[in-house]
């Protein structure tokens, strides 16, 4: 047998034994011994023993691996990174699209103001002298103060420190005030500033002359404007300065000389002017933001002129007129309390939520007059050269050529500061009560005895 047949024939033998499952570890008869059929057995891999070095195949398989978990971590930032920004985006839009980010951005400025001042606190101090030696106006400002001079407008914080000081440049300064802003406006042109304690916000150029500004709370701005087609406009702009309310306003409806903002700073009163069957009268609407349909109304007594407007609760708002002044309900624009002054001239007005001070000239002599929240008179004492009254919760401060005198609602007299440095201007309740006499200001106290 030839080698050629040999190897047929090795083949088909290991043919014959793959079909019948042949499992012999003997060499197959008539080969050389080196080839024969064995069953595969298992791969076992046993686990390294601890401090064994693992071989090469396996280091690079681990070196591989770490190689990849940076990349897989930073495509998990990556998708995070991702899903933070999609959700962020929402947010935002949902924010803008309901008006929250103006106010969440409004208060982020006004809580870093604060600070800002609170940390300024120690380089201030009472005494002060402004510069202003005749003021034009004086508003409470977060426990501070802002003054309106014919040329300048001070600021100063709770802590007696100075914090702005600058000039609008306009020829009729006016201010309106809110919680931690104010807007000085030019009432002989049609050019605004808004401004928070620290810094200068906006500017706005109207296309008609300003008539009257009105700040709420939370720093929303109402201004009413003069107008081609109606009585007036009415415009209500959010702290970010985007019109949120527009009222044109009809002849019937008159021209507002009067608006105050509600505790919720979602609703207004507006006291307007209008022409009456020849006369002029007085009419308070009360009106709600969210909706554009014309709220109630309040028809003062005709012939009565509107002074001052004081939104104190939901269910107070205090009307202070030439001849009388009233409580009103603003859900149904009722009187809800008056008191006339039966011919009396009104010469200054502190209005309060539970009781109201009132300087009247009675027969040719000034007296002051105090009342509880209805209205009804608790006490009359003489004022004698008395020109002003301020009031706190709990005081009543008259304000005389030389002298402040401090007196409890029942009309007793607690003190009298008659050693003031000049003319008392004005008495403001702030953080502490100030006193402003010429350019000075200081806390009000009792005399040493």
């Amino acid at each position: 047998m030839n080698k050629a047949e040999k190897e047929r024939l090795e083949r088909r033998q290991r043919m014959l034994a793959r079909e019948q499952g042949h499992a012999s570890t003997k060499p197959i008869p008539g080969t050389s011994g080196d080839i024969g059929l064995r069953t595969p057995q298992p791969v076992r891999r046993e686990a390294p023993a601890p401090g064994a070095q693992p071989s090469a195949p396996e280091r690079q398989t681990q070196t591989n691996l770490k190689s990849l978990k940076p990349l897989l971590q930073q495509r998990q930032r990556r998708r995070r990174a991702l899903l933070g920004a999609v959700i962020l985006a929402g947010a935002l839009a949902i924010a803008v699209f309901t008006g929250a980010m103006s106010a969440s951005i409004a208060l982020l400025g006004d809580s870093v103001d604060s600070l800002a001042l609170y940390l300024q606190r120690g380089s201030g101090g009472w005494p002060v002298n402004t510069g202003i030696s005749e003021p034009l106006q004086i508003e409470e400002l977060d426990g501070g103060f802002v003054e309106l001079g014919a040329e300048d407008v001070v600021v100063y914080s709770a802590y007696g420190s100075q914090v702005r000081n600058f000039q609008p440049g306009y020829a009729r300064p006016v201010l309106a005030v809110g919680g931690t802003r104010f807007a000085v406006y030019n009432r002989a042109g049609n050019e605004l500033q808004v401004s928070s304690r620290t810094r200068s916000l906006f500017t706005k150029t109207f296309e008609e002359g300003i008539l009257l500004c009105a700040m709420s709370a939370n720093n929303s701005l109402a201004v009413v404007t003069e107008s081609s087609r109606y009585a007036a406009q009415l415009q209500v702009f959010d702290p970010s300065f985007r019109v949120v309310y527009n009222w044109q306003m009809t002849s019937s409806e008159g021209t507002p000389i009067a608006v105050d903002f509600a505790p919720d700073n979602r609703k207004f009163a507006a006291g307007t002017l209008a022409a009456r069957d020849g006369q002029l009268s007085c009419t308070v609407y009360f009106m709600d933001l969210d909706s554009e349909e014309l709220g109630p109304a309040y028809q003062a007594t005709q012939g009565s002129m509107l002074l001052e407007l004081h939104w104190q609760s939901d269910t107070r708002v205090v009307a202070v007129f030439d001849t009388y002044i009233a409580v009103l309900n603003p859900r149904t624009a009722t009187e809800t309390a008056r008191y006339d002054f039966g011919g009396a001239t009104l010469q200054s007005a502190a209005p309060g939520i539970h009781q109201t001070a009132l300087l009247l000239n009675i027969r040719g002599g000034n007296s002051l007059v105090t009342f509880d929240g209805d209205l009804t008179p608790l006490a009359e004492i003489p004022a004698r050269q008395a020109f002003g009254v301020a009031a706190t919760d709990t005081d009543v401060y008259l304000l005389c050529p030389n002298a402040v005198e401090c007196y409890g609602y029942d009309g007793v007299q607690n003190w009298v500061r008659n050693d003031l440095p000049a003319h008392p201007a004005a008495v403001l309740d702030a953080a502490q009560t100030l006193v402003f006499t010429g350019s000075t200001v200081e806390v009000l106290t009792a005399p040493d005895d």
